[in-house]
C-alpha cells in the first residue's frame, strides 16, 4: 500500500484583503448580526475552496482586471487572489458594483 502524502497549499489575507472583509461585515452588521456573522463565514469557507483546487477562478486579464492575478466570484462579490508555491495571497475582495479594474 502506498502512502499518498496530501500538501495543502495555505490562504493568506493580505491586509486589503481583510480590510475588504471587515468592511463587508459592517455593512451586513448595520441591518443584522447574525446575517453578517453568516456571511463571512460563508464567503470564507468558499475562499477555502481554494486549498484543493487553487484554479478554480478566472485569470484577472480575462475578467478585464490590470493585474497578474486570478479572479473568482462569490454572490455579489469579487475575490482577487495569486498563486504562490506555498500559499495563496487574497488579495482583495470587492462588492462587484465597485469599479475596480487597477492594481
Amino acid at each position: 500500500m502506498q502512502n499518498l502524502e496530501v500538501s495543502m497549499i495555505s490562504i493568506k489575507y493580505d491586509k486589503k484583503a481583510t480590510l475588504d472583509l471587515e468592511e463587508i461585515y459592517l455593512t451586513i452588521l448595520k441591518d443584522k448580526k447574525s446575517a453578517a456573522d453568516s456571511f463571512v463565514n460563508k464567503i470564507d469557507s468558499y475562499i477555502l475552496l481554494l486549498k484543493t483546487n487553487p484554479e478554480m477562478g478566472k485569470d484577472c486579464k480575462e475578467s478585464g482586471f490590470n493585474r497578474d492575478c486570478r479572479v473568482l466570484y462569490y454572490k455579489n462579490y469579487t475575490i482577487l487572489y495569486k498563486i504562490y508555491e506555498n500559499h495563496i495571497s487574497i488579495k482583495r475582495i470587492l462588492n462587484s458594483k465597485q469599479n475596480y479594474k487597477g492594481n
